[in-house]
Protein backbone atom coordinates (compact mmCIF):
# COMPACT_ATOMS: atom_id res chain seq x y z
CA UNK A 1 0.00 0.00 0.00
CA UNK A 2 2.81 2.31 0.79
CA UNK A 3 4.81 1.68 -2.23
CA UNK A 4 1.79 2.81 -4.03
CA UNK A 5 1.37 5.84 -2.67
CA UNK A 6 5.10 6.50 -3.33
CA UNK A 7 4.50 5.75 -6.95
CA UNK A 8 1.97 8.09 -6.91
CA UNK A 9 3.37 10.94 -5.68
CA UNK A 10 6.73 9.85 -8.17
CA UNK A 11 4.60 10.24 -11.17
CA UNK A 12 2.65 13.32 -9.99
CA UNK A 13 6.18 14.83 -9.48
CA UNK A 14 7.73 14.16 -12.82
CA UNK A 15 4.76 14.29 -15.01
CA UNK A 16 3.32 17.92 -15.62
CA UNK A 17 -0.17 17.43 -13.59
CA UNK A 18 -3.48 17.64 -16.16
CA UNK A 19 -6.73 17.31 -13.63
CA UNK A 20 -9.86 17.83 -14.88
CA UNK A 21 -11.83 21.04 -13.48
CA UNK A 22 -15.15 22.34 -14.44
CA UNK A 23 -15.16 25.07 -17.28
CA UNK A 24 -15.55 28.09 -16.58
CA UNK A 25 -19.26 29.03 -17.22
CA UNK A 26 -21.16 32.30 -17.75
CA UNK A 27 -24.90 32.97 -18.20
CA UNK A 28 -26.68 35.91 -19.38
CA UNK A 29 -30.37 36.07 -19.39
CA UNK A 30 -31.99 38.84 -21.59
CA UNK A 31 -35.64 39.75 -21.94
CA UNK A 32 -38.06 40.65 -24.33
CA UNK A 33 -41.37 42.13 -23.55
CA UNK A 34 -45.02 41.38 -24.57
CA UNK A 35 -48.60 41.94 -23.71
CA UNK A 36 -52.08 41.33 -24.13
CA UNK A 37 -54.86 40.05 -22.48
CA UNK A 38 -55.58 36.54 -23.70
CA UNK A 39 -53.82 33.69 -24.77
CA UNK A 40 -54.05 34.30 -28.30
CA UNK A 41 -52.37 38.12 -28.45
CA UNK A 42 -49.93 36.56 -26.48
CA UNK A 43 -49.13 33.74 -28.67
CA UNK A 44 -49.26 36.20 -31.58
CA UNK A 45 -47.16 38.40 -29.74
CA UNK A 46 -44.01 35.61 -29.37
CA UNK A 47 -44.61 34.61 -32.75
CA UNK A 48 -43.74 37.95 -33.86
CA UNK A 49 -41.12 39.59 -31.21
CA UNK A 50 -39.67 36.63 -29.99
CA UNK A 51 -35.68 35.98 -30.94
CA UNK A 52 -34.60 34.47 -34.46
CA UNK A 53 -33.43 30.65 -34.79
CA UNK A 54 -30.63 29.79 -36.81
CA UNK A 55 -33.20 28.94 -39.34
CA UNK A 56 -34.53 32.75 -39.60
CA UNK A 57 -37.68 32.16 -37.67
CA UNK A 58 -39.06 33.06 -34.38
CA UNK A 59 -39.35 31.25 -31.09
CA UNK A 60 -40.43 31.76 -27.78
CA UNK A 61 -36.79 31.40 -26.31
CA UNK A 62 -33.64 30.74 -27.44
CA UNK A 63 -30.34 29.82 -25.91
CA UNK A 64 -27.04 30.34 -27.64
CA UNK A 65 -23.83 29.00 -26.12
CA UNK A 66 -20.12 28.89 -27.08
CA UNK A 67 -17.45 27.19 -26.04
CA UNK A 68 -14.03 28.66 -25.72
CA UNK A 69 -10.40 26.48 -24.93
CA UNK A 70 -6.93 27.52 -24.82
CA UNK A 71 -3.73 25.51 -23.32
CA UNK A 72 -0.58 26.50 -23.05
CA UNK A 73 2.97 23.98 -24.80
CA UNK A 74 4.54 21.16 -22.23
CA UNK A 75 8.13 20.90 -24.66
CA UNK A 76 9.89 17.25 -23.32
CA UNK A 77 12.55 16.58 -25.77
CA UNK A 78 11.62 15.45 -28.46
CA UNK A 79 7.78 15.89 -27.83
CA UNK A 80 4.93 18.67 -27.21
CA UNK A 81 1.68 18.11 -25.17
CA UNK A 82 -0.83 20.10 -23.41
CA UNK A 83 -0.43 21.64 -19.96
CA UNK A 84 -2.57 24.47 -18.17
CA UNK A 85 -5.98 23.73 -19.98
CA UNK A 86 -8.54 26.21 -19.99
CA UNK A 87 -11.94 26.16 -21.02
CA UNK A 88 -15.22 28.82 -20.89
CA UNK A 89 -18.63 28.09 -22.03
CA UNK A 90 -20.98 30.97 -22.41
CA UNK A 91 -24.88 31.07 -22.00
CA UNK A 92 -26.82 33.95 -23.76
CA UNK A 93 -30.47 32.79 -22.96
CA UNK A 94 -33.57 35.31 -24.67
CA UNK A 95 -36.52 34.52 -23.01
CA UNK A 96 -40.12 36.24 -22.99
CA UNK A 97 -41.94 38.50 -19.99
CA UNK A 98 -45.44 39.50 -20.03
CA UNK A 99 -46.09 42.70 -18.93
CA UNK A 100 -49.41 41.97 -17.87
CA UNK A 101 -48.43 39.08 -15.59
CA UNK A 102 -48.47 41.21 -12.22
CA UNK A 103 -51.85 43.36 -13.41
CA UNK A 104 -54.77 42.27 -10.93
CA UNK A 105 -57.39 39.84 -12.49
CA UNK A 106 -57.06 37.07 -15.06
CA UNK A 107 -56.14 34.53 -12.91
CA UNK A 108 -56.77 31.84 -16.08
CA UNK A 109 -54.42 33.64 -17.72
CA UNK A 110 -51.57 33.96 -14.99
CA UNK A 111 -51.57 30.41 -14.71
CA UNK A 112 -51.63 29.36 -18.50
CA UNK A 113 -48.53 31.72 -18.68
CA UNK A 114 -46.57 30.21 -15.46
CA UNK A 115 -47.29 26.89 -17.16
CA UNK A 116 -46.27 27.65 -20.53
CA UNK A 117 -43.03 29.72 -19.15
CA UNK A 118 -41.91 27.05 -16.76
CA UNK A 119 -41.79 24.45 -19.73
CA UNK A 120 -40.52 27.24 -21.77
CA UNK A 121 -37.30 27.48 -19.37
CA UNK A 122 -36.75 23.65 -18.71
CA UNK A 123 -37.00 23.17 -22.60
CA UNK A 124 -34.16 26.18 -22.63
CA UNK A 125 -32.23 24.57 -19.76
CA UNK A 126 -32.15 21.23 -22.26
CA UNK A 127 -29.23 23.83 -24.66
CA UNK A 128 -28.02 25.19 -21.88
CA UNK A 129 -26.99 21.75 -20.86
CA UNK A 130 -25.50 20.67 -24.09
CA UNK A 131 -23.53 23.81 -23.72
CA UNK A 132 -21.80 22.41 -20.03
CA UNK A 133 -21.64 19.29 -21.49
CA UNK A 134 -19.87 20.10 -24.56
CA UNK A 135 -17.06 22.26 -22.42
CA UNK A 136 -17.01 19.42 -19.97
CA UNK A 137 -16.08 16.98 -22.81
CA UNK A 138 -13.85 19.32 -24.63
CA UNK A 139 -11.81 19.46 -21.32
CA UNK A 140 -11.70 15.75 -21.31
CA UNK A 141 -10.51 15.25 -24.92
CA UNK A 142 -7.83 17.79 -24.77
CA UNK A 143 -6.70 16.13 -21.54
CA UNK A 144 -6.53 12.69 -23.28
CA UNK A 145 -4.41 14.05 -26.42
CA UNK A 146 -0.96 12.57 -26.39
CA UNK A 147 1.77 14.91 -26.92
CA UNK A 148 3.02 15.09 -30.69
CA UNK A 149 6.25 15.57 -32.60
CA UNK A 150 6.22 18.96 -32.56
CA UNK A 151 3.39 22.07 -31.30
CA UNK A 152 2.30 22.89 -34.58
CA UNK A 153 0.83 19.28 -34.91
CA UNK A 154 -0.81 18.99 -31.33
CA UNK A 155 -2.65 22.53 -32.12
CA UNK A 156 -4.09 21.05 -34.70
CA UNK A 157 -5.18 18.08 -33.31
CA UNK A 158 -6.73 19.41 -29.95
CA UNK A 159 -8.17 22.08 -31.66
CA UNK A 160 -9.82 19.30 -34.06
CA UNK A 161 -10.91 17.14 -31.28
CA UNK A 162 -12.86 20.57 -29.42
CA UNK A 163 -14.76 21.29 -32.95
CA UNK A 164 -15.77 17.85 -32.80
CA UNK A 165 -17.35 17.45 -29.90
CA UNK A 166 -18.66 20.94 -30.29
CA UNK A 167 -20.32 19.66 -33.33
CA UNK A 168 -21.43 16.86 -31.87
CA UNK A 169 -23.78 18.98 -29.03
CA UNK A 170 -24.83 21.29 -32.20
CA UNK A 171 -26.23 18.79 -33.58
CA UNK A 172 -28.06 17.43 -30.18
CA UNK A 173 -29.22 20.84 -29.94
CA UNK A 174 -31.02 20.51 -33.57
CA UNK A 175 -32.27 17.21 -32.87
CA UNK A 176 -33.65 18.61 -29.88
CA UNK A 177 -35.59 21.39 -31.25
CA UNK A 178 -36.97 19.07 -33.67
CA UNK A 179 -38.15 16.22 -31.47
CA UNK A 180 -39.87 18.80 -29.10
CA UNK A 181 -41.01 21.36 -31.70
CA UNK A 182 -38.81 24.02 -29.91
CA UNK A 183 -40.24 23.04 -26.67
CA UNK A 184 -44.12 23.05 -27.57
CA UNK A 185 -43.92 19.16 -27.36
CA UNK A 186 -42.62 19.70 -23.85
CA UNK A 187 -45.79 22.81 -22.65
CA UNK A 188 -44.08 25.59 -23.61
CA UNK A 189 -47.11 26.66 -25.73
CA UNK A 190 -50.20 29.32 -24.94
CA UNK A 191 -52.56 27.45 -27.36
Amino acid sequence: MRKTGIAVLLAAAICPALTLAEPVTRVHTSYYYIDGSSATVLAAQLDQTGPKGVDGNRYAGKTRWDVQWKFNHHQEGETCGIKDITVAVGIAQNMPKWRGQDKPGGATLKARWQKFLEALKRHEEGHKEHGMKAGGEIEKALLAIKPASNCEDLDKVANAAGERVTEKYRKQDADYDRSTDHGRKQGATLL
